[in-house]
């Protein structure tokens, strides 16, 4: 049998998308290796490369050629490797502002549950987890948390900036992750303490950066489960950011409804998300969360703006109000209050 041009052209494009993991596997190789890091410094050979990193000679340069192919490296006409100049910054130089490798190591981390998908689909089950509630020693959990906390310090806490603070003395983070988001609100607003509420292991790997922030003595670490913790005092503000999605819309109401006992009368909740637009096609990284919840967590899922808001005020909140960031930050927020205490003549 002849296959025909159109047949021949449709297997190349079917072709193409099957075999773009490899892409993903060089570049993860790459930056594992840390051939980026060499090549920070300019064009390398081979052999310098492989004097530096070891490993196997063959091995080495079978990734190296590959990642040519690949249009990842390049060749010069000397034969040396070179880095194209965003990636040698991004994943190659640690100090660059626009470092990526939290991220790398991450999503590292993420492609073999990834790889199951089939297995979520016909159990419905995740095939894995991201998340570590115990001692703090995942290895997938530490590198979730590192790409949140370098995501947050760069783009993720515009709000901090963005919204006014000037009445917050009190802040509560409900499952705050590595705490970035209430640092930057910290770091903002010098009237302002804060509350980082999660459970054990999130905690355990928070307390390192908000030491390294320097604002500790402004930070109390509370280590417990928000749908059964108690707080002595409402806070002037709760912000529930990026962890919605992880609890699907089963839980997500419940801690909405918890949330509102930890807010002051008056006082208000800001609920950050990567929000799905209404089709849930689209922006393309909230869909891809919404992928990733289903096969890392038990019943997660992501939202969209219309039911987050529909939540809010199942719970009891007012006024709710979406605020779009800046076009380069994934997150929006979804600000809303708590009536205020009812007045008896």
């Amino acid at each position: 049998m002849t296959l025909s041009f159109k047949d021949v052209r449709r297997q190349v494009e079917t072709l193409g998308v099957a075999e773009r993991f490899f892409d993903s596997a060089l570049l993860f190789a790459l930056f594992e290796l840390g051939v980026f890091r060499c090549l920070a410094g300019g064009a390398s050979t081979h052999q310098t490369l492989h004097a530096e990193l070891g490993g196997d000679a063959e091995s080495l340069r079978a990734v190296l050629d590959a990642a040519v192919a690949a249009e990842i490296l390049s060749l010069d006409e000397q034969r040396r490797y070179v880095a194209p100049e965003a990636l040698a910054r991004s994943l190659g130089d640690p100090q660059s502002d626009g470092y990526l490798g939290e991220w790398i190591t991450f999503l590292a981390a993420l492609a073999p549950h990834i790889g199951r998908l089939t297995e979520a689909v016909q159990t419905g089950k995740p095939s894995g987890t991201m998340v570590d509630d115990g001692d703090g020693d995942d290895a997938p959990a530490r590198a979730m948390t590192a790409a949140m906390d370098a995501y947050a310090r760069t783009r993720g806490a515009e709000f901090a900036t963005r919204l006014d603070f000037g009445e917050t003395t009190t802040l509560l983070d409900v499952g705050c992750g590595p705490g970035t988001y209430a640092l930057a609100v910290l770091a903002e607003h010098p009237q302002t303490h804060a509350t980082l509420l999660d459970l054990p292991g999130p905690i355990d790997r928070a307390q390192p950066v908000v030491e390294a922030s320097g604002l500790a003595e402004r930070v109390t670490l509370q280590a417990a489960d928000a749908l059964t913790w108690t707080p002595d005092e409402p806070f002037d503000t709760v912000l529930v950011s990026n962890i919605l999605h992880m609890l699907g819309p089963e839980r997500s109401p419940t801690l909405l409804a918890r949330c509102l006992e930890f807010v002051r009368p008056g006082g208000r909740i800001i609920v950050q998300a990567e929000f799905l637009d209404a089709g849930r096609t689209s922006p393309r990284w909230p869909t891809l969360l919404n992928l990733i919840m289903r096969v890392t967590t038990d019943g997660g899922r992501n939202h969209d703006v219309d039911e987050t808001a529909d939540w809010l005020r199942s719970a009891g909140f007012v006024d709710v109000e979406h605020h779009r960031l800046s076009p380069w930050n994934v997150n929006s927020v979804l600000v809303a209050r708590r009536p205020a205490r009812e007045t008896t003549a």
